[in-house]
């Protein structure tokens, strides 16, 4: 049985980017292992990913942080790994991750990294990425440095845990015809104007859906708490209320997702809800990076992002799912 090691101590939406690679690996060799080194706080991202096998959390901000954090993380699982990995493919092309993929002892190491370290790699320097700029389509590419065929293009796949969907329960208290709302992202300026929120709530509740909420972080709960003083309360708040798994069940009983570019979009598209994507920064470029394909049931917006065009993009994906 090959074993393979995915490195990946990015954030949420990289993680999920990650997960048609993971597909790739087992479209290839349906028995391998696929161990993934994942950032601690989406430690859930990378455990109900499809084809993830094993998920080891690094606490870089926390007993990870640093170079002797790197060294302690090494000792606590040289011995783990010391039968070593068929390959290894580093996302982004961490340094500290290529060494440490070297001291578990990885035959072969893939990465994009044109430092000193690209010594210890097995693909050129300069990758050929075949024109393609779609961030987990050239997470894909690694793995065609090993195959040397073709990948082959899959959607993102986050499989919520059946435990997930009971703990959710009680938060959606039996209500149906739900549009989850994700508004705030790691960047202000590509966060929904809280105007067009209330807008969008006020509108779906006319035609009898039930809004959620979606959020982590003081930005969203500070965000929720300016709908209700601006007397915005008829949806359901679950900012700061789940867990990554809990999130990903909520989001398969929703209708419908409504989000900006960030980590939820992305969760939404991998349990393959009809998701309205808003880039607020849409130059050609970030598009092109990050933007999903048409293998998505999604619709992206980039200009007069307004209630009336969201929800016109709405209706067309509930109408094509049905």
């Amino acid at each position: 049985m090959k074993h393979f090691l995915i490195i990946n101590t990015s954030f949420f939406g990289d993680t999920l980017l990650t997960n048609p690679l993971c597909r790739n690996i087992k479209l290839e060799y349906p028995n391998a292992k696929i161990t993934f080194i994942v950032n601690k706080p989406f430690y859930e991202v990378a455990l109900y990913s499809d084809g993830v096998d094993e998920v080891i959390p690094y606490d870089k901000k926390g007993i990870h942080h640093g170079l002797k954090g790197a060294w302690l993380f090494y000792k606590q699982y040289k011995e783990k790994f010391s039968s070593g990995f068929e390959a290894a493919f580093i996302i982004y092309g961490n340094e500290r991750n290529i060494i440490l993929a070297k001291l578990f002892g990885a035959k072969k190491i893939y990465a994009e990294n044109k430092s000193i370290l690209n010594i210890l790699l097995d693909n050129p320097k300069n990758i050929d990425y075949h024109g393609e700029v779609k961030v987990q389509n050239k997470n894909c590419i690694l793995w065609e440095q090993y195959t040397h065929k073709p990948f082959k293009e899959l959607p993102m796949k986050f499989i919520p845990p059946k435990k997930a969907y009971v703990s959710t329960k009680k938060l959606l208290n039996g209500k149906n015809e739900l549009i989850g709302i994700c508004t705030v992202s790691k960047k202000k300026e590509k966060d929904m104007p809280v105007k067009t929120c209330i807008e969008l709530i006020q509108t779906l509740k006319k035609q009898n859906k039930t809004p959620v909420m979606l959020g982590a972080g003081k930005p969203s709960a500070d965000y929720a708490q300016q709908l209700y003083d601006n007397n915005c309360t008829d949806f359901i708040n679950l900012v700061n209320k789940t867990s990554i798994s809990e999130l990903g069940a909520i989001l398969s009983q929703c209708k419908c997702l409504i989000s900006v570019d960030t980590g939820t979009m992305h969760l939404g598209l991998a349990v393959n809800v009809p998701t309205v994507c808003l880039f607020y920064i849409s130059t050609q470029q970030h598009l092109n990076n990050w933007a999903p394909t048409n293998i998505y049931n999604c619709k992206v917006i980039t200009q007069n992002i307004s209630t009336d065009n969201i929800l016109t993009e709405m209706y067309i994906l509930l109408e094509e799912k049905s």
